[in-house]
């Protein structure tokens, strides 16, 4: 099974228990979804938006979409989709085009959307297309509690 190593260490740094869960190779977090067997309302997707001033990682439900009109309001910037390009430079240890959730890891503000904590737990991608990391929602509020959060998909 693969992880990105700066997740690895960090959620081990971070002592936040986690499970590896692999499944057939998929590039979206829908198919990864469907690979793995899991509602798509528990598979978490990482969108990296950027602006003159940097970069931000949203965390949304896979079944959603997201606002990124909500995400500049709430953060008072401009923000666009970040590049294919820039994406890769940001996440050089994982496979290109599969963005782990943990955005900590790489330096990277967070914003999350409310909605990643009804569910009882959830799944992120490791930083590869084959395989998810396994999060209990204790552990993934605990990722995110001092992180910017609210309504930012739909």
């Amino acid at each position: 099974m693969s992880i990105s190593p700066r997740i690895r260490e960090y959620l081990d740094n971070q002592e936040i228990p986690y499970q590896l869960v692999h499944h057939r190779y998929s590039e979206t977090a829908r198919g990864c979804a469907e690979a793995a067997h899991i509602p798509l309302s528990r598979m978490v997707k990482a969108v990296i938006l950027r602006d003159d001033e940097g970069f931000i990682m949203a965390l949304v439900p896979a079944d959603k979409s997201v606002d990124i009109n909500a995400i500049n309001l709430r953060t008072n910037r401009l923000l666009s989709t970040a590049t294919q390009k820039d994406v890769n430079l940001i996440f050089r240890d994982c496979t290109k085009g599969a963005v782990p959730g943990i955005g900590q890891a790489y330096n990277l503000r967070i914003i999350w959307d409310d909605r990643i904590l009804d569910e009882p737990d959830c799944y992120l991608e490791a930083g590869s297309h084959e395989d998810l990391i396994y999060l209990a929602r204790k552990e993934l509020s605990a990722l995110v509690k001092d992180r910017e959060h609210g309504l930012i998909c739909h």
